[in-house]
């Protein structure tokens, strides 16, 4: 990308509560379309980037694609319970979400960005004997697209142990194959951490949260029950306790709300609590820096209840992330 041009235009598809946009307009590109289906999700991105380029849709939604202008990169964190260990494994077989990916490759086949920049759960690279990915490279490939992919972790951003897959395909017509190749030697090196050290937990756990955030008797009782079940039978699950504050937690997953069992912390109380919704934003990159290039001088603020915020939480990608790409495929476009 040369200096002296406007800036490069991305769409957010999928958008959720805005990974995708933070990071990308960190990296210097313009939003000029996004969308989510989730009313909820909607509400907070609009409040925290206001509501211009953004309609709460389904990509499947008849018209939609008149709706989307041209753009430079398409972003998307495409539905990932499809492939996810946390959901049903149907893969393109779900009727509701699995097929969004052909939907991407469609809205690519008529607005021809130079990038694609896709994100998911890292069991999406081996799903369906690697058939689900072998899928996905072929689809590019057909549209005139080859790409790099690397599985990050999250750790070196924020304090969590957080795995994802990030794809970044390139038009072949616009972007030339050796470029590509270097691309992808440079994505590796932002895998590595670029020099960064593993985020502790203590850079971001509140001194005083209040005592609401214990987890009840039941719950506590419950948890311990069903983790000792799976240790009887052989298997790691359970529930998560966070001691060691020197260290990145679990993943923060979509289902937070209902117990916690992923991230609870060691507070020297009665029973274990769950992160706060502000320890919940940190951990996922949303910090306070971004908040105020917002207009959110506070922070993000909280716009929906606890339990849609912790879930629009667990379903976000981490915008820092996001960042160091985005500049990255800046420099190759």
């Amino acid at each position: 990308m040369k200096s002296g041009k406007s800036k490069p235009t991305f769409i957010d598809l999928f958008a959720g509560i805005g990974g995708f946009r933070i990071g990308m307009e960190h990296a210097g590109f313009k939003n000029v379309f996004s969308n989510d289906y989730d009313k909820y999700a909607s509400q907070t991105y609009e409040a925290w980037f206001g509501s211009d380029n953004h309609i709460c849709q389904s990509l499947l939604d008849e018209g939609i694609l008149d709706q989307i202008p041209k753009h430079d990169v398409l972003c998307g964190g495409f539905p990932c319970q499809p492939f996810s260990n946390a959901g049903k494994k149907l893969g393109f077989k779900d009727n509701k979400q699995g097929n969004l990916f052909f939907r991407i490759a469609e809205i690519a086949a008529v607005k021809r960005p130079k990038v694609i920049f896709l994100e998911n759960v890292r069991t999406l690279l081996n799903h369906d004997n690697k058939e689900t990915f072998k899928t996905i490279i072929r689809e590019m490939n057909k549209l005139g697209y080859e790409g790099a992919y690397q599985i990050i972790n999250s750790k070196y951003w924020v304090p969590q142990n957080r795995v994802r897959i990030y794809m970044v395909f390139f038009d072949v017509n616009k972007t030339h194959l050796n470029k590509i190749y270097a691309f992808d030697q440079e994505l590796l090196a932002i895998k590595e951490g670029g020099g960064k050290s593993i985020k502790a937990f203590s850079s971001i756990k509140e001194a005083k949260p209040d005592k609401s955030m214990q987890i009840p008797d039941g719950t506590w009782e419950s948890l311990k029950i069903h983790k000792a079940r799976h240790k009887a039978a052989g298997r790691g699950f359970g529930f998560k306790l966070v001691t060691d504050f020197s260290k990145p937690t679990n993943t923060l997953s979509a289902r937070y709300a209902k117990d916690g069992a992923e991230i609870l912390i060691e507070e020297g109380w009665k029973r274990p609590r769950k992160i706060t919704l502000t320890e919940a934003k940190s951990l996922m990159g949303f910090n306070d820096l971004y908040a105020k290039t917002y207009n959110h001088p506070n922070g993000f603020p909280t716009i929906c209840s606890n339990a849609q915020s912790y879930k629009q939480l667990g379903n976000a990608v981490i915008p820092e992330i996001i960042e160091d790409i985005g500049t990255l495929i800046a420099k190759y476009i």
